[in-house]
């Protein structure tokens, strides 16, 4: 029973780390372009392409941001 307890307790802290260094650091590079915003070409002739997962700002919105996003538009819209 206590090894429970001390599990649960370290996950909970864990999900309360992740929580709030989402709500600081809303985004992180894009895993695609890896924050570069293009990829680059193989040739040196060749212009490199936008990504387009990204649209070539190289960052996206981590996970644990938008389930907090989601979860205030429908704390909202249930006003």
């Amino acid at each position: 029973m206590r090894g429970t307890v001390t599990a649960t307790g370290i996950i909970l802290a864990v999900l309360a780390a992740y929580g709030l260094s989402c709500i600081v650091w809303p985004f992180a590079d894009c895993r695609l372009c890896s924050g570069r915003g293009h990829f680059r070409s193989k040739s040196k002739r060749k212009l490199s392409r936008p990504c387009w997962w990204c649209h070539r700002t190289g960052k996206r919105l981590r996970i644990g941001r938008r389930l907090w996003n989601r979860a205030r538009r429908t704390a909202r819209e249930a006003r």
